[in-house]
Order: structure tokens, then sequence, then C-alpha cells
């Protein structure tokens, strides 16, 4: 009697996992990638050119006023680099010099989210554009909601199209136990 009551509890709590990992899933592909005119733009290192494919969006604006902040650079990583990663952009020098701001202080999504808000006060913005990878999006959209209360975050994702199958679902399902957990801290810590 007893194990068929654990066996049904296993089997309930397989069934709310699964349902909850395809809404997790769904979520992951229905971003629409909209920059919505805006000119401020925070990107998240850590995949898979995430920052070559932020600048080629970014020197696509055509607004003087631009702004963007790379998040979570490794060590090494600083604007001469940037230099070479835009070389072919005229007045890319004169970009990086006033508009382009980089941080190697992140090491985890909850500090790329702290290192930003900073970023965010001393510029005064009001709204950016958050880029990262599709799959990492929605743990990145709870950490920086949960602390930017009056600022308006546009996601736009990038996805890691030469990725094998069963890599890509490893992932998906690493990183929706990453988003599990930081869900449950951000509402534990607000009782």
């Amino acid at each position: 009697m007893l194990n068929k009551k654990y066996l049904l509890l296993f089997t309930l709590l397989l069934i709310v996992l699964v349902i909850d990992y395809s809404f997790f899933y769904k979520k992951i592909l229905n971003y629409k990638n909209n920059l919505n005119f805006n000119k401020n733009f925070i990107v998240l290192t850590g995949g898979n050119n995430r920052v070559k494919k932020t600048l080629q969006i970014f020197f696509q604006i055509e607004n003087e006023n631009k702004n963007l902040f790379i998040s979570g650079v490794g060590k090494g990583f600083n604007k001469s680099i940037l230099k070479k990663l835009t070389r072919q952009n005229q007045d890319n020098e004169k970009i990086i010099k006033c508009c382009i701001q980089i941080e190697g202080i992140s090491k985890n999504t909850f500090s790329n989210a702290v290192e930003s808000l900073k970023w965010v006060k001393l510029k005064k913005i009001n709204s950016f554009v958050l880029l990262t990878n599709n799959y990492h999006m929605p743990r990145a959209m709870l950490e920086f909601k949960s602390i930017f209360k009056d600022v308006s975050i546009t996601p736009y994702v990038f996805v890691d199209k030469d990725k094998i199958w069963w890599k890509e679902k490893i992932n998906y399902i690493s990183e929706y136990i990453k988003y599990k957990l930081t869900y449950l801290r951000i509402h534990l810590l607000q009782f």
C-alpha cells in the first residue's frame, strides 16, 4: 500500500515537472526579437559569439546617443579586442570610446544584473535591450526584473544553430533547473 502511494506521488511529481518544463521550453521558443527603437543595449557574455552578434546589431543603429554595456567579459577581453572585432565599421574607435563599456566583475547572471544596474543608474537609462541566448533569457529576465524596478527591458535572443540536438536538450534542461532555483531564491527572499 505504501509503495503504491509513493509511486503515485512520484508519477504526479513527474507529470508536474514535465508540464512545467514544457512551459519553460515554450518560453524559450517564443521570444520575438524587436529592438523597439531602443538605443541602449546590455549583452551578457558566455554564449556562442554573443558579443560579436551584438556588435553587428549595435553598429547598425544610427543613433548618436547609443550605449552598449558588455557584462561579464573574461580576463584579457578589452577595448583593443573590440577594435579588432569592429574594424570593418566606420568610426569604430570613436564609437567604442564614447558608447561601449565593458566589465569583467560579473561571474554569473545575478552579478550581471547587479553590475548592469550600476551602469544604468550612471547613464540614467530608463529602457534597454537585453541580449543573450534564447535558453538563457528566461533566467536573465527573472534576475534583471527582480532588481530593475522602473526600467523597461526588451529581450533580444540569439539561437545557437550549430549545436548537436542532444547537447541542446541537455543545455535546456540544465537551464531549466537553474531557472527554477533562481525563481525560488528570488521569491523566497521576498517573504
